[in-house]
């Protein structure tokens, strides 16, 4: 008789708990306590991302799901309604890159997140259609020669050096079956597809190539390349075009489709089609890289920013995401904030009028508790639940209390009055910063010792008002967003090391007024003054975006505590909110399963 030792060379373990190493798929242990048989499956599943900083579709792709790249794209409506923006993805979010030398939507890429082609494509201003090539260096796009039929709403395959385009729509316009390749330095004509579309998907290399779908009409017609000729095999069963896709010519996904938006994702094992688990949210005209294991999907029409990723894996993956958390007793704006997710402190606040209204928050709920000597608001704040404080205030306070978990004392005040500061550092070690006092923004800067206030360096770029975005140590803080007279200004960050601050690079989404959260090298900066509910992550260099709030919005100064993968964010306004939202980082567990051993 066969055994499960003669077929694995080994035999089922009995284990009191289930392992929390990585086990192989299919292997099978018994547990003693629950007395079961046990083992890990493979699955599959589609799992929310952060989103593109700039939402949009038809836009070329390039790279892997961890390393990607979203090229150029479409805005419905929109003026302009194309666009030159790349963005890249490192696996958690992603950042601005470089801009293409030509605009275009509907054009096709290939390649690495370092090393990409783009040909083709199509713009709204004269010539409508495009016959521009563009090459991607990990640092910046170069033209190169020119594919030889302009066209749009092309398919692509292959790789930065070695690639091939087909069909596409041309001027007309007209439906076309043109094949061209890409040897490094010059396109060749031929030879073409047997079925003329526009919208096709494609993916492989120039010498393993599948092209999949289109229109019009709508089809679903598949065909292979092989390196010297194309031949129709299987068609997919969903007749539609503009479908994202991810893998090879005999290992691939496509997913998404043209309007109407559609969930439906498919595989292919290069000989049949079969089913896959569905999007998340429903797509049309998507970007998708990657592979039928792990592959990503990005923007949707019209001018959706929402990414996910599939994965194929014996584990079981919860992405990032924030939750609804305790309801404030007093809806609230521009208040201060310290502590952590499950011990915060929210203090004073704008109702409107001012408030001295304090409460605590356990991780479930929000309690009053001993109000601070005077109403006030957009002030800065650093420390904990049992050691905290609050200083400045609108529209010109100097005046500094100290928290010690049940009541607050005064201590020494600030040498220069001023509101909309922002804040980072302790009870004993804490850094105000910016701010303002009518009619102008403050550059001032002081540091905090648990008694009595010193200047330090000032600001750069003529103060910062509505700096209450504001986080990390007296030696290593972080200040980002503000009003300026210039949105681009309004993106600035800074770093400061405890005698003078450094320019770094700058948001993604220019805002100010938004909550904070982390260190100077982790830190998350959610909601704020562009009344969305993005949120984007600093990683010391540069801002990615991260997972979206899901209830916080037009948010000028909500509180934050926390960390940035613990980060918590409550209140905000006008007009005042009490909501508050908790951030949980992705998390990854074994798809461990019973199973019977009835026979």
């Amino acid at each position: 008789m066969t055994t499960y030792r003669n077929i694995h060379g080994r035999a089922i373990q009995s284990l009191a708990t289930d392992p929390t190493t990585s086990v192989a798929e299919g292997q099978v242990w018994y547990n003693t306590t629950s007395n079961t048989f046990k083992s890990v499956l493979g699955i599959e599943a589609w799992t929310s991302s952060a989103p593109l900083a700039t939402g949009r579709s038809i836009l070329g792709r390039a790279g892997t799901q961890t390393a990607a790249l979203a090229i150029g794209g479409y805005f419905y409506p929109g003026s302009p309604e194309v666009t030159t923006d790349v963005e890249e993805y490192n696996g958690s979010g992603w950042s601005e890159g470089p801009n293409l030398n030509v605009a275009r939507y509907g054009a096709q890429s290939d390649g690495t997140q370092t090393a990409a082609i783009i040909a083709g494509g199509i713009n709204p201003s004269p010539p409508e259609f495009k016959n521009n090539s563009e090459e991607w260096d990990g640092s910046s796009w170069t033209a190169t020669p020119n594919i030889n039929t302009a066209r749009g709403y092309v398919g692509h395959a292959g790789t930065s050096t070695a690639s091939i385009i087909f069909a596409g729509r041309t001027p007309g316009p007209s439906t076309s079956n043109a094949g061209e390749s890409w040897n490094g330095s010059s396109w060749t004509s031929g030879p073409n597809l047997n079925t003329p579309a526009w919208g096709r998907y494609g993916g492989g290399t120039s010498t393993a190539a599948l092209s999949v779908g289109g229109t019009p009409p709508a089809t679903g017609a598949t065909e292979e390349w092989n390196g010297s000729s194309w031949t129709t095999v299987n068609a997919n069963p969903v007749s539609r075009g503009f479908r994202g896709q991810a893998g090879t010519q005999t290992d691939c996904i496509v997913f998404g489709a043209d309007a109407p938006a559609i969930t439906t994702t498919q595989g292919y094992d290069g000989t049949n089609w079969s089913s896959k688990p569905a999007l998340g949210t429903a797509r049309a005209n998507t970007g998708g890289t990657g592979t039928s294991s792990a592959a990503l999907a990005f923007g949707s029409s019209p001018n959706s920013a929402v990414t996910e990723e599939f994965t194929q894996s014996t584990n079981t993956i919860t992405g990032a995401a924030w939750a609804a958390g305790g309801t404030l007793g007093t809806a609230r704006y521009l208040m201060a904030g310290f502590g952590g997710p499950t011990t915060a402190v929210c203090a004073t606040g704008k109702t409107p009028p001012n408030t001295g209204n304090v409460e605590e928050y356990n991780g479930t709920t929000w309690s009053e508790e001993t109000n601070v000597g005077g109403a006030r608001g957009a002030l800065g704040s650093a420390g904990t639940q049992t050691a905290g404080v609050i200083f400045g205030g609108y529209p010109a306070e100097t005046t500094t209390e100290e928290y010690d978990g049940s009541s607050w004392t005064s201590s020494g005040g600030m040498n220069t009055a001023r509101g909309y500061n922002g804040g980072a550092g302790t009870q004993t070690a804490a850094l105000s910063f910016g701010g303002y006092v009518a009619p102008a923004n403050q550059t001032s800067v002081e540091k905090y010792d648990g008694s009595s206030w010193t200047a330090s360096t000032a600001l750069p770029n003529g103060g910062r008002q509505f700096a209450t975005s504001g986080a990390g140590t007296q030696t290593a803080a972080l200040a980002a967003g503000a009003i300026f007279t210039s949105p681009s200004n309004n993106a600035l960050t800074f770093e400061f090391d405890g005698s003078s601050w450094t320019s770094s690079n700058s948001m993604n989404t220019a805002r100010y007024g938004g909550g904070m959260a982390g260190t100077q090298s982790d830190m998350k900066y959610f909601a704020g003054s562009d009344d969305t509910k993005s949120v984007e992550n600093y990683d010391g260099t540069s801002w990615k975006t991260d997972v979206s709030l899901t209830t916080l919005k037009y948010n000028i100064g909500p509180a934050a505590a926390g960390t940035s993968s613990t980060a918590f964010g409550f209140g905000g306004g006008p007009p005042a909110i009490s909501n508050s939202e908790q951030y949980s980082a992705a998390t990854s567990a074994g798809n461990i399963q019973s199973f019977s051993t009835t026979v």
